[in-house]
C-alpha cells in the first residue's frame, strides 16, 4: 500500500514523458522534473488565505483545524469518559498510581528479605528484638 500523497506523483518516477521542441524557457533546463508532492499551489493558497489575518487569528485558526484532524483520525485510540478538560490525563494518572503502589510494595518485600538475611548472617533475632543480656 502507498500513502495517499504518494498515489498523486507517484506515476511521474517511472512514466518519462515525451521529448518536446526544446523553447527558449526549456533551453535553460538541464533535466525535466515531475510535478511537486505538495505542489506550490498548497502553499500560495495558505499565504493568500492568511495574509490579511492578525497572528492571533491564524493561530486560533491553526489550532482548531489541527485539534479536528487530530482527533478525526487518532480520536479512536482515547479513553472514552467524561472526565472534563483533564479528563484525558486519567489513564496517564491511574497507571502512574499503579506503578508506585507496584514499586513500593517491591521495596518493601526486598528490604524485609535484606533484614531477616542481615540478622542471620550476625545472629540477631531480626528487627525489632531485645537486646542480650550481658
Amino acid at each position: 500500500l502507498k500513502p495517499c500523497w504518494l498515489k498523486s506523483w507517484s506515476h511521474n518516477l517511472t512514466h518519462r514523458p515525451e521529448p518536446q521542441k526544446p523553447t527558449a524557457r526549456r533551453a535553460r533546463m538541464s533535466m525535466s522534473l515531475g510535478p511537486h508532492p505538495v505542489g506550490v499551489k498548497f502553499w500560495t493558497s495558505l499565504w493568500r488565505e492568511n495574509k490579511d489575518f492578525p497572528y492571533s487569528q491564524i493561530h486560533t485558526k491553526f489550532e482548531n483545524w489541527y485539534g479536528h484532524a487530530f482527533h478525526r483520525k487518532f480520536g479512536r485510540y482515547f479513553y472514552a469518559h467524561r472526565a472534563g478538560a483533564l479528563g484525558i490525563t486519567a489513564p496517564l494518572v491511574v497507571f502512574a498510581v499503579g506503578f508506585k503502589v507496584a514499586t513500593m510494595y517491591y521495596g518493601t518485600l526486598r528490604d524485609l528479605g535484606a533484614a531477616t538475611e542481615s540478622a542471620k548472617a550476625y545472629g540477631t533475632g531480626g528487627y525489632k528484638t531485645n537486646p542480650t543480656p550481658k
